[in-house]
Formats: structure tokens, sequence, C-alpha cells
């Protein structure tokens, strides 16, 4: 007697379909509320005012974001800082108001949809990523350089946007040079240079941050076998070749057959 193979067929219920796309739908909405596009960069929407240079790691919820500070790296020289100006839109003017009435600023950003042109808030990049690194991989942040070795979702702050009062923000764009150095315990500050003289300090507590990018260090072992960061890249791209974004990933297998 022959018996005829049976085909069973995978059924997904249309509900079910419905279901997942919903979900997926929903996680690319809050996504994408939680990021905002500044120059063509993906920056995370913050209400809190945290500082460029530091190291962090992100708590991801579904319904929200926080972010938690880590260290503060001891820079052993000035870190070059570029300026750039940036015009609002509805949705950056939304994250700055949101981040405003969080951190109770009292900056007031004049924006009419119908004017031109649009107020603008502050691009704030980190620029010598050399001196950087060369800080990180120092004896003076051994605990920062532990820290990132172990900790997989640690990051550097590495952009900010940023609102400061009128003044302020007139100081940082027509200065010839702006550098992020250390002041006080734990704390860090702008200063401008004009002809290499020092003209400004303006502390970044002072203005209001609703946007940053975050980015990863790129680990090698160098020829003492010693692991080293040898280059920031930021959060969604890949580390050059022959370097590693996990830092074990870095350490290469001895061939004992050698010894």
């Amino acid at each position: 007697m022959e018996f005829k193979k049976r085909r069973f067929f995978k059924y997904k219920h249309p509900c079910l379909m419905i279901k997942y796309s919903c979900i997926a739908l929903m996680i690319v909405s809050f996504t994408a509320c939680r990021t905002l596009s500044v120059q063509q960069e993906r920056q995370n929407i913050t209400t809190q005012n945290l500082q460029l240079g530091t190291i962090g790691v992100h708590k991801n919820f579904l319904l929200e974001q926080d972010y938690n500070f880590t260290a503060f790296p001891q820079f052993q020289h000035p870190i070059k800082v570029h300026v750039n100006g940036v015009p609002f839109n509805k949705s950056k003017l939304k994250a700055f108001e949101n981040a405003k009435s969080a951190q109770n600023k009292a900056i007031v950003v004049k924006y009419v949809d119908s004017v031109k042109p649009k107020p603008r808030f502050l691009k704030l990049e980190i620029a010598d990523r050399i001196a950087v690194l060369k800080s990180l991989n120092s004896e003076a942040n051994k605990d920062v350089f532990q820290f990132l070795q172990n900790k997989t979702n640690a990051h550097l702050v590495s952009t900010i946007s940023v609102v400061f009062d009128a003044e302020i923000a007139a100081k940082l764009s027509t200065a010839q040079q702006v550098f992020l150095e250390h002041t006080g315990i734990n704390n860090y500050v702008l200063k401008t240079y004009n002809q290499n003289k020092e003209q400004h300090s303006i502390h970044l507590s002072e203005g209001v941050v609703f946007g940053y990018q975050t980015s990863k260090a790129c680990w090698k072992e160098n020829r003492k076998r010693q692991l080293e960061i040898v280059d920031f890249v930021e959060s969604d791209d890949r580390c050059p070749i022959n370097t590693h974004r996990v830092a074990k990933k870095a350490k290469k297998k001895i061939n004992y057959k050698n010894f």
C-alpha cells in the first residue's frame, strides 16, 4: 500500500502578520522620534545637558531613551572643536523646546514658519581626534581606557547640538579657534582664541543641549601585544581594516607552533 506524502505548510494567520507589521512600524516610529538629522548626520535627541568629550552609555527603552555619564577623560592638551551654525526647522525646534524645559533654561528662540532666514543653533564637533586618542591611551586615563575595553557599548560624545544666548553664540561663531579644555574637577569649558590669544571661557552648562552624536573606539594590538585605541568611528560606521570595535576581538591568537 502506498501512502501519499503530506505537504505541511507553515500557515501564518493574517492577524498575526498584521500584528508583526504593526510592532515593526512602532519600533521604526519610536526610533525616528528619538533622532534628528543635522547636516546629513544622525543625532540622538536628548533632554540632558550632555558634555562634549565625555564617555557614556545609552540606556534604551521602548518608549524612552536615557543616557548615563561614566567618565570625564583627562585630556593632556586642549581639544580643537569645529563650530557650525545650523538653521532650525520644526522638528529641531521641538527637540530644543523639550530640552529647554527639562534643563530649566530661559534661552528663547524666535521661530516663525513663514519668516526667513531661520534662527540657528550650534553644532559643536570634536575636530582633533588624534589628541583624544593620545590622551585615552595614556596612563592618566587608565581607568577610562579599562572601562572602554570592558564595556562594549560605551562611547565618546563627539558632537552636540546646542543653543546659547545670542552673545555667547556670537563669541563661538566668530572665534578663529575654539578648544575644549578642563576646568575644575570633572568639568570642561570651551575657550575661544583669536590670533593665539585667549578671549573667552564658556561653560557648556550655559547652553541647552538637545542633540548628540557618539563615536566608538576601534582597537588593535601593538607590537608589544598591548591593546590600543587607534581610531574612533561614528556609531553606525565600521572600524578600519585590521581593527575591531570589541577590544577582546583585537587580541591576536598565539601560534604555539612557533615556540
